[in-house]
């Protein structure tokens, strides 16, 4: 079983995949590893962008083809049809090597996200969100036109839930991850 953790900025997905992986045999790969990886080299824009999506691409092909279980972390614009069309991509891929993925879909508001913004966590792995000033307006500018929890699961996900994590520690979430998880394999 692979698990995809989709979430807006700061609600908890590489915590939440840290958590995961400490109680099972799978191995985090959170969406700034590849970003962090191609920015220490260049640029952001398309060429960059083309880059972290190959690098992204291979490396769940490769854990697929190995059967080694995989938790990925992403930001989703479920408004931006390129974005779900990645999530559909990630299925396949796994879906080629008859694998399953469970996508977890987390529902967090924006002052818990605001207040999580700054966790020493996050900012322990995350270079790129030290800058906490350029990394709350982030938070504030994509709540305005994002839509980061749609009010109904993308169609041609085959193993899909929401969790609202508002409320609830990372160890309580990944809890709730691996009910689904055991759900889903049997």
């Amino acid at each position: 079983m692979n698990l995809v953790l989709i979430g807006a900025q700061a609600s908890g997905k590489m915590t939440i995949g840290q958590e995961v992986e400490k109680m099972t045999d799978m191995t985090l790969f959170h969406n700034h590893d590849s970003i962090d990886f191609v920015r220490r080299f260049m640029e952001y824009g398309p060429i960059s962008t083309e880059l972290i999506r190959k690098i992204r691409m291979n490396f769940f092909e490769a854990f697929a083809q190995s059967n080694k279980p995989l938790i990925f972390t992403v930001v989703i614009d479920f408004d931006d049809s390129n974005d779900v069309d990645f999530l559909r991509q990630i299925q396949d891929v796994f879906h080629t090597f008859e694998r399953k993925v469970l996508f977890v879909e987390l529902e967090t508001d924006l002052q818990e996200r605001l207040r999580r913004n700054g966790t020493e966590n996050r900012l322990q792995h995350k270079p790129l969100k030290r800058n906490l000033e350029w990394s709350e307006k982030d938070i504030l500018d994509t709540a305005s036109f994002a839509n980061f929890n749609p009010k109904q699961a993308p169609e041609n996900l085959q193993h899909y839930c929401k969790i609202n994590n508002t409320n609830l520690s990372a160890q309580e979430t990944a809890q709730l991850i691996l009910e689904k998880i055991k759900e889903v394999a049997s």
